[in-house]
């Protein structure tokens, strides 16, 4: 049998989905090696009474059994089993576990509403980047979880008892997408939130997440539309629009949704409308981080960085053995430029995904140096970056990808973060502290200064530097050449 000591293993048995994700802990740090999904939609089995029936139970079974498969060598004090909602409401919940636990060969854990918002938060706080107070807001297939939490620590913690399959179930049970429809789910949402909506709206906080499948999807289609990540009430009633003009759920189509979301998208749509609204909720992204990462980090108990997109970064440089010192000067000098430049037109988290760009600029060149851009955006879009979102990690990926050489010119294309003209800007930063920095130099103070004007970068130098420094005046003379939104001056 082979050693598996360092394998760790969660499940989730979700009112929609049940899922088991599996780690590697690696220097106390989890890697992901395995992640299985299966749609189960334990909560469509619910009767009036709240009994379960044969059919969903046995969906269940089946998918336990394919879990089974792979925790046969796994240690048994590795591996965690959690069920939520459904099973917390079901009258024979009993029935299904008996079976459950009998196919795995381990215990099951149905958790309280309370419970389940706790490690939710707990997983989004070991996974994401933490601000002074967050808003965690995951909508599942029986219940939603609300979350305000400082750091590490839960303030505020919810379980409502709505979810997409039960409001699919309630109010979309004639397949209709239609106003009446949306109306009477939006006002059992309100009813729903009603009891604790207070509770929510006594705070402010400056992050809100999401961490549902739900919410996820809403993702996927602003970016798939052409829109960046950040999910508004704008973005999201223009989505009820579209889907309104579908009528029905089995004719919904609408760009960058996935067929296997389609039957639940509207009624965890319109919940999570409903939230934005009656929250004030302005802007949230997905996060990946949520139940499941909360309880491998149970297990496994590791310290959690306070800064959790550095920390990514630090192992990233140590993996790939990176100049920490030239990186560090590289990135605080982008970001000290950026801030001069167009500080108007770039939010903190703009210069903040300039200064991991920074971090890591040179990652490619453990590939190749020649084409090391091109590897440095092949190698971050590829690799598990905590802490960060999926437009996060991409706009950190295209700025690396732009360090030097030739731009590429559809960096639009290439991430939804930012709008062409900030990621240009953000490009040219870059590349600029790249020259200037050099190798070895340093922070150097030079005697040149720089403006913003119209899209364009322009830099004047004093004459002194043209005699003194003539290697950095042909790269950036070359640069000039390579890049069109820097002009060079001189006094």
């Amino acid at each position: 049998m082979p050693d598996n000591n360092d394998i760790y293993v969660a499940i989730d048995l979700g009112s929609n989905s049940f899922h088991m994700l599996m780690v590697q802990n690696i220097g106390g740090v989890p890697r992901t090696i395995a992640k299985v999904k299966r749609k189960v939609r334990l909560a469509s089995g619910l009767d009036q009474d709240n009994t379960l029936s044969m059919a969903a139970m046995e969906r269940g079974w089946d998918c336990l059994s394919l879990f089974a498969e792979r925790l046969e060598n796994i240690p048994k004090q590795n591996i965690k089993i959690v069920s939520t909602a459904t099973l917390r409401l079901a009258q024979n919940a009993k029935d299904f576990c008996q079976h459950a636990e009998k196919i795995l060969n381990l215990p099951i854990n149905i958790i309280s509403g309370e419970q389940e918002a706790a490690l939710i938060y707990h997983g989004m706080a070991v996974s994401s980047h933490s601000a002074d107070k967050r808003l965690i807001i995951d909508i599942g297939g029986a219940s939603t979880e609300l979350i305000l939490g400082e750091g590490f620590k839960p303030l505020v913690l919810n379980s409502l008892h709505m979810g997409c399959v039960t409001w699919l179930e309630q109010y979309f049970s004639d397949d209709l997408i239609n106003q009446h429809n949306l109306e009477q789910a939006k006002t059992a949402a309100i009813n729903a939130l009603s009891a604790v909506k207070q509770d929510y709206l006594n705070h402010q906080w400056q992050l809100s997440l999401g961490a549902s499948g739900s919410i996820q999807a809403v993702q996927e289609v602003l970016v798939a539309q052409g829109l960046n990540e950040q999910i508004t009430v704008a973005k999201l009633e223009a989505i009820v629009e579209q889907v309104l003009v579908c009528q029905t759920l089995s004719e919904l189509d609408i760009v960058g949704l996935k067929s296997e979301r389609k039957l639940v998208f509207v009624s965890g749509l319109v919940i999570l409308l409903t939230l934005f609204q009656e929250l004030n909720i302005d802007v949230m992204i997905a996060s990946g981080g949520a139940l499941r990462e909360g309880l491998i980090d149970e297990l496994i108990s590791t310290d959690v960085p306070d800064d959790i997109r550095l920390h990514c970064c630090e192992q990233l440089q140590q993996r790939f053995q990176l100049d920490t010192t030239h990186a560090r000067d590289v990135s605080t000098m982008a970001q000290a430029l950026a801030r001069q430049l167009a500080y108007e037109k770039l939010s903190e988290l703009d210069i903040e995904m300039l200064g991991y760009a920074g971090l890591l600029h040179e990652i490619g060149t453990s590939i190749e140096f020649l084409q090391a851009q091109k590897h440095g955006q092949y190698l971050l879009s590829k690799s598990p970056m905590s802490g960060f979102s999926k437009e996060q990690r991409k706009i950190v990926a295209a700025l690396v990808g732009c360090y030097k050489n030739p731009i590429k010119q559809d960096l639009s294309k290439q991430q939804a973060w930012c709008c062409n003209e900030v990621c240009q800007l953000l490009v040219s930063c870059l590349r600029l502290s790249v020259i200037i920095v050099g190798r070895g130099q340093g922070l150097r103070r030079l005697a040149m200064s720089f403006s913003y004007n119209a899209g364009i970068i322009e830099l004047t130098m004093e004459q002194s530097l043209w005699g003194d420094n003539p290697l950095l005046v042909a790269d950036l003379q070359q640069e000039t050449l390579d890049n069109k939104f820097i002009k060079l001056l001189n006094r």
